[in-house]
């Protein structure tokens, strides 16, 4: 339902360093980002590939407009990254496993030199990551594993684009390579919610911007966004009503009923929506997969997107003054950092 990011910066420290959680962990990051390393070619040079499609070129054509827009447009740092083309055989480059508790929303988090703890834990491999999801169930926790179409290094290494971005349509596309940027642009260390609530903000206006600069149709775009946006307020009425049962701290098998009552319910209305909005088929999966893994994730994509929508409001557009204010919270401990942002939507309706 979402895309995911996940930050590979600095695996090949982690091998040297201590408390770093298994050699072979690290051992199959840098050997899957080696791999995208010798794969990759300039994107000129892609273009003169005749085993690449007419579309598949005008996509990495597009790539080219939308990364110069972000870098004159939305004071973005765009110098050589995304200028060179990696195929991998395959849609995704990798996938994030994620977990919580069985009675909590509060994820489980892994902790890497340089980026800090972030909420998921990624893998090069699909069996090795349903491998390792499937041992965390057997912990008795709820698990989520998302494929990732794109993942930044944060600007530390030069990223490419994948074969996977060429299935992608336009608008899609320009989010995405929105989304990458956005991270390299700003992170704060440790912290999945400011920085993935942050970059959904700055690829959503951007496409915004980039489509009126291009005169791109966003019609389907739109569709996608009112029904997602429908499945959202489903989602966080399940996450809202999970957490009351949850802060009672009754008895495993009074919540275990009540977390069951509370997602058939979920899944009732879905069912109930998708009869009056058949554009929300998309996320059918998502919903009836739900659990406190998948629910928590929706939380550190979204939770704080109208917070930095209000700021960027604030700043007139101005997108150089809006990454300036936002990097003014680097200071603050993450749950003030939340409460800063929170704010500032609350201060909208007063």
């Amino acid at each position: 339902m979402i895309k995911r990011i996940w930050q590979v910066a600095g695996l090949c420290g982690c091998l040297v360093l201590a408390g770093c959680e298994t050699l072979s962990y690290y051992q199959q990051g840098l050997g899957g980002q080696m791999a995208l390393w010798k794969a990759r070619q300039p994107i000129a040079r892609a273009l003169e590939n005749p085993q690449l499609s007419l579309t598949q070129k005008d996509k990495l054509q597009d790539v080219q407009r939308i990364r110069a827009f972000a870098d004159t447009e939305l004071a973005m740092h765009a110098q050589h990254q995304y200028d060179t083309y990696a195929d991998v055989g395959r849609r995704y480059v990798a996938w994030a496993v994620m977990a919580a508790p069985l009675y909590s929303l509060q994820p489980k988090q892994w902790c890497y030199p340089l980026v800090g703890c972030l909420d998921y834990h990624g893998f090069f491999a699909e069996t090795k990551a349903h491998r390792y999801a499937q041992a965390l169930a057997q912990q008795g926790m709820d698990i989520y594993v998302a494929p990732v179409q794109a993942y930044s290094t944060l600007g530390w290494f030069h990223d490419s684009v994948l074969s996977g971005f060429l299935t992608l349509s336009e608008p899609d596309l320009a989010q995405l390579i929105f989304h990458e940027l956005a991270h390299q642009r700003l992170f704060f260390k440790g912290d999945t919610a400011f920085n993935e609530s942050f970059a959904t903000a700055v690829s959503e206006e951007g496409l915004r911007r980039y489509a009126a600069a291009y005169h791109l149709d966003l019609s389907a775009w739109e569709r996608q966004q009112a029904a997602q946006s429908r499945v959202m307020h489903l989602l966080m009425q399940t996450r809202a009503q999970l957490q009351q049962v949850y802060a009672k701290a009754g008895p495993p098998s009074t919540m275990a009923e009540e977390k069951a009552r509370i997602l058939s319910g979920l899944h009732q209305e879905f069912a109930q929506l998708l009869t009056q909005l058949p554009d929300v088929a998309a996320y059918r999966s998502f919903v009836e997969d739900a659990n406190n893994a998948s629910l928590a994730s929706v939380a550190d994509y979204h939770d704080l997107v109208p917070s930095f929508a209000a700021l960027l409001r604030r700043d007139h557009g101005d997108m150089n003054l809006f990454f300036t204010d936002c990097a003014s919270l680097r200071s603050l401990h993450p749950a003030a950092r939340r409460q800063a942002l929170l704010a500032l939507v609350q201060s909208k309706s007063t």
